[in-house]
């Protein structure tokens, strides 16, 4: 799924340029991306589509964030510390966040890792067409590109 966000995220300025979802499997088919992580991205768009509809208002910024007994039992201790640390440097809202945490709970919790975290955030930003802060998109795409691209 990391390698066909990366070629979204690298082929399309943004969301609303991309072709909608039928014709969209079939340029990345043409890429050459296997079907099952075409299935995939298009499914976790999906998820995080809808999701984004759900979280349209406001949270508010008072609110203490307080991980639910199975998010807690599948999001590995550095992932829940990635989306505090993301929110309070302001590089994600906290719609983002829960947004992404809801991706999260639709993978089987022996796939969370931090860099598969990191590739959701990204995909959240790409699609509200957020920026983020120089040295953390540096460190979010490094998930993508296996290395840091600030030297």
């Amino acid at each position: 799924m990391t390698e066909v966000i990366a070629y979204l995220i690298e082929h399309f300025q943004d969301f609303d340029n991309c072709p909608p979802p039928e014709d969209l499997g079939r340029l990345l088919e043409d890429a050459g991306f296997d079907a099952t992580e075409i299935g995939n991205t298009l499914m976790m768009m999906e998820v995080l589509f809808n999701t984004s509809e759900f979280y349209a208002e406001p949270f508010n910024s008072d609110s203490l964030r307080v991980f639910c007994r199975e998010e807690a039992e599948n999001l590995p201790q550095e992932v829940m510390g990635l989306m505090q640390y993301l929110v309070t440097e302001h590089a994600i809202t906290y719609e983002q966040r829960e947004i992404v945490i809801h991706a999260l709970m639709h993978i089987p919790s022996d796939e969370i890792t931090l860099d598969t975290a990191k590739v959701l955030v990204l995909l959240v930003l790409w699609m509200h067409k957020s920026e983020l802060p120089v040295l953390i998109g540096d460190d979010l795409m490094s998930a993508l590109t296996g290395q840091n691209v600030m030297h």
